[in-house]
């Protein structure tokens, strides 16, 4: 989140902590309601408004939890280069892994999982097979291409590729017209 979003949040935050404070008081009929007679007279003891004004606390307090909450590290592999860092997010990973695994024919609907572990990366695939195809032999042909790919295009260690073939592809039937 960029700064002008945080200052923002708080500062509505700050906004919304006034007018629960005040709304709330004078509806607590607290001492300060004679300075605001006029404009808060109507709302003086009255339980309506201080269900409003701790609902527009519960608003203020979320923008300033949001203004100030930390966004989570985009996970990546880090790699050390001559003139610097570089860092390979686990998304473009991903896209790597499925371009890879669509190589593989016998291979529908992918579905990607990275973890970076101490030995290398652990990949995780959800895949549909094509029906009456020895499903080891593709699954192990998977293996081999997407370790193969991913190695060669991010120069990172493969550890493992787990394969989970979830269903079998319906057949297809083409239609002449």
């Amino acid at each position: 989140m960029r700064i002008q979003e945080r200052l923002s949040l708080i500062l509505l935050a700050l906004i919304f902590t006034a007018c629960a404070a005040v709304l709330g008081g004078a509806a607590l009929s607290l001492p300060f309601q004679e300075a605001l007679r006029t404009s808060i007279g109507t709302v003086y003891g009255r339980l309506e408004f201080t269900l409003l004004a701790v609902l527009l606390l519960a608003v203020a307090v979320y923008f300033l939890l949001s203004a100030i909450r930390v966004s989570e590290p985009v996970q990546s592999i880090t790699q050390i280069a001559a003139l610097g860092e570089i860092r390979i997010s686990f998304k473009a990973v991903e896209s790597l892994v499925t371009r890879a695994a669509y190589k593989v024919r016998d291979i529908r609907d992918i579905k990607v999982r990275i973890r970076q572990m101490e030995h290398g990366l652990v990949i995780f695939l959800q895949a549909l097979a094509m029906p009456d195809r020895n499903i080891p032999q593709v699954t192990a042909e998977l293996q081999e291409v997407v370790k193969e790919y991913v190695e060669n295009a991010t120069s990172s260690r493969v550890a493992e590729v787990r394969v989970l073939i979830d269903n079998i592809a319906g057949d297809v039937v083409k239609v002449n017209r």
